[in-house]
């Protein structure tokens, strides 16, 4: 067990870089999975953003549990949630977890997640932790 949590930035990337979370109601389908976990303490979220074919997730793991475990919870959860709307692979099979070191750094992935819409030229892009929706359901940012 850790003395100390650890905040990761998590990406995961769609299979094939398929689109998969193009369609408004897959796209709100991950977000509740995420919100789900968060809701039943497997992690604090800090931050998210849903792009089409790629996540990325802020988050600190409860203490009990590992980066590898809330990624499974993440990916597998919502892979089963989806089963239904969307036939075939959803995630490639890795996925990234950058461990947060510094206030700065965590400065630096948050900046990332909020202008990655920015940068794919998606305005007023409604799947990121900074919508109205989601604002007040985030947990405080974490110390590091």
């Amino acid at each position: 067990m850790r003395l100390k949590p650890q905040t990761y930035a998590l990406t995961s990337i769609a299979c094939q870089r398929r689109h998969v979370f193009q369609r408004d109601t897959i796209a709100e389908l991950f977000i509740a999975t995420i919100f789900r976990y968060r809701d039943a303490g497997k992690f604090k979220l800090h931050a998210f953003v849903v792009m089409p074919d790629h996540v990325h997730v802020l988050l600190t793991p409860a203490q009990d549990l590992s980066i590898e475990r809330c990624a499974q919870l993440i990916k597998g959860g919502f892979s089963f949630a989806v089963r239904k709307q969307f036939m075939g692979e959803v995630w490639q099979e890795d996925y990234h977890a950058h461990r947060v070191i510094d206030s700065d750094d965590l400065r630096s992935q948050i900046l990332y997640i909020v202008n990655n819409p920015v940068r794919k030229r998606l305005m007023e892009y409604p799947h990121i932790h900074t919508a109205s929706e989601y604002v007040s359901r985030l947990d405080p940012q974490p110390e590091i």
